[in-house]
């Protein structure tokens, strides 16, 4: 006979909940845990509506130069005549001229974001929530490393977990009127630092007690197993020592860095105790249900990949919100994403050349 049948277990999130998680909520009272960051607030309804239009619209900035927005010099290999009739061209510079931009509709905050920039050096965006890690492809790093404004445009543009945070950061509170009423956004801008993934944990707390925790990296790392022990007395004197008290809910999902020489915790994020988050290793059902059989022993499982899966290493991650495949299939190769990068200058010097002659 098969396992029984285990109902789904019901998981309440309110908005207040959703909010707590926040990153300016919580950030004040952690800062010396958290890698430098600024916070950008309040943020104008012109830049939220920059990133859920169709498109992705650059600054031309004469002042500072954008590798992304610099011009090419036409030659055989890249004329433009045959690549579209003049009725699309028309459409298209109509659809065009319709677009947010950033040096138009939202200066300022432009202004404060490339200034910032300028004080924190290489920088990684995200907003409330979420960072743009689903969008990595669409930069040659091939990561969230930004070193001018119009990298963190295109990062926040083309990424689904930036959308969500948008449009459905409420989705799962019970109260419909709390859903639909959007929150104060923020763009928050940390201080770029090399990660090693494999010393990355999701670690999940219930009733203010650690229930379970998670290698993020889905990769196999052989030396992780016998440091299992450090790492959890790590994570255990981080949340009763650290978070717990300054935190007002009972329930979260932390994100934490642990790197040699494991002697200190890095607070990366605070994810909210709901099904949107992801589990990992674990199911949600795992999670809800976890009970301690002595109340004096509170141990708890340290899930880590335990054998190479070669299945992994042939797929991306995030590569289910990757789109048009071919730039995916791009990222993998130096050469392409290049000549890819190429014609799409191509495509913003002609669609310059054609606003002047009009």
């Amino acid at each position: 006979m098969g396992e029984p049948y285990v109902p789904l277990t019901e998981l309440k999130v309110t908005r207040q909940h959703i909010e707590n998680c926040s990153f300016s909520k919580w950030y004040p009272n952690f800062q010396k845990y958290v890698p430098k960051s600024r916070i950008l607030k309040p943020v104008p309804p012109e830049f939220i509506q920059y990133l859920e239009q169709d498109g992705i619209k650059l600054p031309h900035d004469s002042i500072s130069k954008s590798f992304y927005a610099g011009g090419l010099e036409r030659n055989e290999e890249n004329e433009y005549s045959d690549w579209e009739s003049d009725e699309e061209s028309n459409d298209e510079e109509e659809e065009t001229s319709n677009n947010i931009d950033p040096l138009v509709n939202f200066p300022e905050f432009h202004r404060q974001i490339e200034s910032t920039l300028n004080e924190l050096g290489m920088v990684t965006p995200k907003l409330n929530w979420s960072a743009p890690r689903d969008a990595t492809w669409i930069l040659p790093n091939n990561s969230m490393k930004c070193y001018e404004v119009n990298e963190v445009y295109l990062l926040l543009n083309a990424s689904n977990y930036i959308m969500h945070d948008l449009q459905h950061a409420f989705d799962e509170c019970d109260d419909e009127y709390v859903r639909k009423e959007r929150p104060e956004y923020e763009l928050i801008l940390r201080q770029w630092f090399d990660v090693n993934p494999a010393l990355e944990f999701r670690v999940f707390v219930k009733d203010k007690t650690v229930v379970g925790a998670s290698q993020r990296d889905l990769n196999y790392y052989d030396y992780l197993e016998p440091l299992s022990d450090t790492f959890k007395d790590l994570i255990d004197s981080f949340v009763e020592d650290v978070f717990i008290e300054k935190f007002p809910d009972s329930n979260f999902v932390l994100d934490l860095y642990i790197p040699r020489p494991f002697n200190k915790v890095f607070l990366i994020d605070v994810n909210p105790f709901a099904r949107k988050t992801d589990p990992l290793l674990f199911s949600w059902n795992e999670i809800l249900t976890k009970k301690f059989e002595d109340s004096e022993d509170k141990d708890y499982e340290l899930r880590l990949v335990l054998e190479n899966n070669t299945a992994r290493f042939a797929s991306k991650e995030h590569s289910e919100n990757q789109v048009p495949r071919d730039v995916v299939d791009a990222t993998t190769d130096p050469n392409a994403i290049r000549e890819l990068i190429g014609k799409w200058k191509e495509l913003l010097e002609q669609q310059e050349e054609d606003t002047d002659s009009d």
